[in-house]
């Protein structure tokens, strides 16, 4: 009985493997995940498509961390923890018959994938000739000593606690995975140039459609009310430097100068009403780069504060520059329209914005057209296909 209840369940589990959709006859076919780290998985695969004969997927894995919902983020895929244990033979039929794969954070994608790693994975991908590639997001490979010493305000500085010497457990894994990968490796943030070498950018991509704010989408004007709404949604709050981000803003609230919104546990799904009724959003002070969040609240237009490394910003200047081509902007309308302010200057340059609002509505209106030229997908599309490129079969 037990043996056939065993049977039972693997039956089901290999049904519901079976009815993942397949890739159609593109010459090159591209599985993105197993995490789908911010929805990013999701995004890059819509990204791909716009190259010429490529089909794409994201997948994620439903994770063993109780009540994980994965903030709402879409992906073509998801592997069930039924289908992790009993049903990943159709999967990796389908899988081993693709051109390309790509790998986040280092884990596998053919079988347990919050168990083992890409590496792993190699001698049967190639064997099957589809050509691996690797992707690191972040902070599982961002030095927690090497950021201490390059940045003032670094938030692993001082005493570590058990979190950071997890953190940094987990940047020497990945480290050690991405030394003896042998394929292209990729970052998605300019800061992450510094901790991958040889990595290329693949940039964040976001809905910049579903977030601008008018055609179809309302949305309060940037810094005309009296007491202007902030917004501040850490996932990571210890890295995001939430703790004097909320003493500021508690302070300038008791003033009467602002209303301070936190949002935690959002899903993604609503992002877009909640910043089209912010004037300002702090994405992090203490950390010196910029993500998703940046992004998407640059794309409603609204005012971004937060901090960059100097390198970072010039770096991303560089690569507004390379996107804006022979559109003809003034030097000054280049580079990421973010309010420049750390842990010592926050409440300073907030009372600044308060103080000259009209200059600093001018800059937000900077943010949607910048969110559309590096983040609108186009961008990461031209990185993909100089991978893509070559057809494998």
């Amino acid at each position: 009985m037990r043996a056939a209840g065993e049977t039972a369940l693997r039956l089901k589990a290999e049904h519901e493997a079976r009815k993942l959709t397949g890739f159609g006859p593109a010459p090159r076919r591209l599985l993105i995940g197993p995490l789908n780290t911010a929805g990013q998985a999701e995004r890059w695969a819509r990204s791909a498509e716009q190259v010429p004969g490529v089909a794409a997927r994201s997948m994620a894995v439903e994770r063993r961390v109780r009540g994980f919902t994965g903030y709402g983020y879409d992906t073509d895929w998801f592997l069930s923890r039924k289908v992790q244990l009993r049903g990943m033979r159709p999967y990796q039929d389908q899988v081993l018959g693709l051109t390309h794969v790509l790998a986040e954070s280092g884990r596998a994608i053919l079988d347990a994938p919050l168990d083992r790693t890409i590496l792993e994975d190699l001698p049967r991908l190639r064997e099957h000739g589809v050509e691996p590639g690797l992707l690191i997001h972040g902070s599982e490979m961002r030095d927690l000593h090497r950021h201490a010493t390059a940045y003032s305000h670094s938030p692993f500085r001082g005493e570590w606690d058990e979190r950071w010497h997890r953190m940094q457990a987990t940047v020497e894994r990945t480290r050690a995975i991405v030394e003896r990968f042998d394929g292209p490796v990729f970052v998605t943030t300019h800061d992450m140039l510094d901790f991958v070498p040889g990595a290329s950018l693949l940039p964040v991509v976001v809905d910049v459609d579903r977030f601008t704010v008018g055609s179809g989408r309302p949305g309060v004007p940037v810094l005309e009310r009296d007491r202007p709404v902030v917004l501040h949604a850490p996932t990571n709050p210890r890295l995001k430097g939430t703790e004097i981000v909320e003493g500021v803003l508690h302070g300038l609230e008791d003033e009467g100068l602002v209303t301070y919104r936190k949002l935690e546990g959002v899903p993604n799904q609503q992002m877009p009403g909640f910043l089209a009724e912010a004037d300002i959003v702090i994405d992090q002070i203490a950390l010196g780069n910029a993500g998703t969040l940046t992004a998407e609240a640059t794309a409603a237009g609204r005012l971004v504060i937060g901090h960059l490394a100097p390198e970072v910003r010039d770096r991303m200047a560089e690569f507004d520059a390379e996107g804006v081509g022979a559109a003809g902007l003034d030097a000054e309308a280049v580079g990421p329209p973010i309010v420049e302010a750390d842990p010592d200057t926050l409440e300073e340059v907030l009372r600044q914005v308060l103080g000259d609002r009209t200059a600093y509505q001018q800059v937000a209106d900077r943010g949607p057209a910048w969110s559309r030229r590096n983040h609108d997908g186009t961008r990461a599309a031209a990185v993909l296909a100089t991978w893509l490129a070559p057809p494998t079969r």
